[in-house]
């Protein structure tokens, strides 16, 4: 069977289970940036926007909305998150005053808006979801894969699981639902806030051997399982992991134009929103909104994928990643990288915002990946925030090989 025809039967069965579909986001916009305009607005853009507009001047543009309203830390972590915290083991760790807390609630250097972002997904104290993967290639045809995820954030001071090391950021353990090559395929991480004392730990289940085996190799630039051959592991969620091989830089904060508030894109079929060569524009919704920019240099002898990356960081509570350009050892752009986020998660807050959506843009194959897309748009399994935990001999190497089989 071909991928286009995998895609529609894809289609078929996303209709058949019944995913909402409603109107697109381009009606009702300020304005409008395409290929005709796009000159005007540079200083709003990221050069990854810039390029996209140069390499598909037909079909991408960006329709730009009034603003729908900061993004607010549930009350109970405002309380707590009042001083910074300090930067420890050559900024692989920090301490902070109290559990749980926004590690810096008043970021001043690069690594204070790192730490805030990776950490925003544990202002929640677990998760539950079954999220959707796209790999859209450069003819139009879309693999689309699944994957069901259990996340505990023992940080979080609402936890209920008690754990001896302090220093566990999140328990994580992933099963692969498809596509067919990959499914099964389930694999288990501890990380850690401060991996200058313990690096992650990582297992991974194979179903063809039926074996867990330990997986050392899931960090920095190796190609996330997932991620169609252009996303690596240290990229999920905007940043992830030791920090220890770059350089990094804050260089202030602008104005630019991002994602924001993109319900629409969550809740519509794939067909409807995934066209050929970028998403399709009339189910993305911008804002011109405050960010912060910071960028990340390849120290002298490291080697990475990604000899520099620049991510524009979002000025609220929650310091989601909005934009990351991503470039190679002759500073050309490679790949361009967006978060879509939307305002108010079931069975948390309602001025609280989580990214359900992570989608990349290879330049040089003109293909792109989505990743942790939720919603009822891809998924009529609900993301369960704040539920019930999973106990702690879940997330070991004898829970992964119970779950995974």
């Amino acid at each position: 069977m071909n991928k286009m025809n995998i895609k529609n039967l894809i289609i078929s069965v996303v209709v058949a289970l019944g995913f909402t579909v409603t109107t697109s986001v381009a009606d009702g916009h300020k304005y409008t940036v395409d290929s005709s305009n796009y000159t005007e607005y540079t200083d709003l853009l990221s050069p990854g926007q810039i390029t996209m507009f140069s390499a598909y001047p037909d079909t991408y543009k960006i329709h730009v909305y009034d603003n729908s309203g900061a993004c607010q830390i549930p009350p109970e972590i405002k309380a707590i998150s009042q001083t910074n915290g300090t930067l420890i083991n050559d900024n692989e760790g920090f301490e902070v005053a109290n559990m749980g807390q926004v590690p810096f609630p008043n970021p001043t250097e690069a690594q204070h808006f790192i730490w805030n972002m990776r950490l925003s997904s544990s202002l929640v104290s677990s998760v539950f979801r079954v999220a959707t993967s796209t790999n859209v290639q450069a003819d139009g045809s879309v693999i689309v894969g699944q994957q069901e995820t259990n996340i505990v954030f023992p940080r979080n001071p609402n936890t209920v699981s008690q754990y001896a090391d302090k220093n566990i950021y999140a328990m994580f353990m992933q099963k692969n639902l498809g596509p067919p090559r990959s499914a099964g395929t389930t694999t288990l991480v501890h990380d850690f806030i401060d991996s200058y004392v313990q690096p992650r730990k990582a297992w991974q289940y194979n179903p063809a051997t039926r074996r867990v085996r330990r997986a050392p190799d899931i960090t920095y630039d190796t190609v996330l399982l997932a991620g169609g051959g252009i996303v690596v592991v240290d990229q999920y969620g905007g940043f992830n992991g030791a920090q220890d091989k770059y350089d990094w830089t804050y260089e202030g904060k602008k104005t630019m134009i991002v994602p924001a508030a993109n319900e629409a894109l969550a809740e519509n079929a794939i067909e409807t929103t995934h066209s050929q060569y970028h998403l399709n524009p009339d189910y993305v919704r911008y804002e011109e909104r405050d960010v912060h920019v910071v960028h990340a240099q390849l120290k002298p002898g490291q080697r990475h994928l990604y000899a520099s990356r620049t991510f524009y960081i979002m000025d609220d509570d929650f310091y989601n990643l909005s934009i990351m350009d991503a470039y190679d050892d002759n500073q050309e752009l490679m790949r361009h990288q967006i978060g879509t986020m939307v305002t108010g998660i079931e069975g948390t807050g309602a001025d609280e915002c989580n990214i359900q959506g992570e989608f990349t843009f290879d330049f040089a194959t003109r293909t792109y990946t989505g990743n942790n897309q939720l919603g009822s748009g891809f998924s009529t399994v609900p993301t369960i925030y704040n539920g019930e935990e999973k106990p702690a001999s879940f997330f070991t190497p004898d829970g992964l090989r119970r779950y995974a089989r």
